[in-house]
């Protein structure tokens, strides 16, 4: 999800406390600084990990159950049943930057299989914000927020997985485990990517969103139907300063720690502000679709349908 900070922003300081969601929340205390910055070259802390051969666990073997992705169909509805227990091979936990370790957690969702565009799109957080087909949920946000020097959480300032700053513990799925158990993908399933051998010769499938709409791995047709490319989503880091004064939000400039540096640039993506777009599938001459990418966010943060109650945290 490599970066050159500036000297007033080195301070760091970092707790564990108890969270309203299932990730421990982490939060980031800042020291002040009134210093006028240059931000019209953001350096980038973006990582992912793109390399599946960095996990090496059956997770089927280790805990003796079988992964679980199973549909129904009643009407236009879609029924879904998962356990939590990936197909593929997995990374160590816990670890350092992850102490929970990977459990069974059978979950029943529903989706209309009739979707259709919202009047507007509605924020991912809050929400499990897709389902794919190795039995595993993608959660793209994290329960880790800023904090201020007076020990104030500013929950506005959401610390992203996919930086290289502070270690969440992702395994080579971009993923992790909650304390339940749970785990998700934050981003780019590598290994399960590499299972299903999707190389960029096919469109490829890999779960639903909680609104209906099909997920697919970063290839899709270009504009001829034929042609298959390699998207990459709209969003660039911010070239101005946070804003903030180190107290009560993260000052200095953006440089991917936070989902707020960022900000979608519309014209230079195939891709809208969700990582969706309307297009060839092979299921369809023209369909509205989402697309994982290997560029932040990597899975999509906001649904341009209405999601499933069924998804919600709530």
């Amino acid at each position: 999800m490599k970066s050159l900070r500036h000297i007033s922003c080195i301070a760091f300081v970092f707790f564990v406390s108890c969270s309203t969601s299932d990730d421990s929340e982490v939060t980031l205390l800042e020291d002040d600084s009134d210093s006028l910055l240059d931000c019209t070259n953001p350096s980038s802390i973006f990582t992912i990990n793109l390399d599946p051969t960095d996990c090496d666990i059956d997770i089927e073997t280790e805990l003796g159950i079988v992964s679980l992705y199973s549909e129904s169909i009643s009407g236009t509805t879609r029924k879904i049943t998962i356990n939590g227990v990936a197909n593929h091979l997995v990374g160590e936990f816990p670890n350092s930057g992850n102490p929970s370790t990977i459990a069974e957690t059978k979950e029943n969702y529903t989706m209309t299989m009739e979707p259709e565009l919202a009047a507007s799109v509605t924020n991912g957080q809050g929400y499990t914000m897709a389902i794919y087909f190795s039995g595993v949920v993608g959660e793209p946000y994290t329960a880790e927020y800023f904090v201020g020097s007076d020990g104030t959480i500013n929950r506005d300032w959401n610390i992203t997985t996919l930086q290289s700053e502070r270690s969440l513990g992702l395994d080579c799925n971009n993923a992790h485990a909650q304390p339940t158990g749970r785990y998700h993908y934050h981003g780019t399933p590598s290994n399960y990517v590499s299972l299903e051998g999707i190389d960029g010769s096919e469109m490829v499938k890999i779960g639903y969103a909680a609104d209906g709409f099909p997920i697919y791995y970063k290839y899709a047709y270009a504009d001829d139907g034929v042609t298959l490319v390699d998207l990459s989503s709209g969003y660039q880091l911010k070239t101005i300063e946070r804003g903030g004064d180190g107290i009560g939000a993260p000052n200095g400039c953006p440089d991917g720690l936070y989902f707020q540096d960022y900000e979608y640039v519309d014209g230079i993506s195939s891709l809208d502000e969700c990582n969706g777009m309307f297009g060839k599938t092979p299921e369809s001459d023209n369909e509205y679709f989402y697309v994982v990418t290997d560029n932040f966010p990597s899975s999509p943060l906001c649904f341009s349908g209405t999601p499933d109650s069924s998804f919600s945290f709530k």
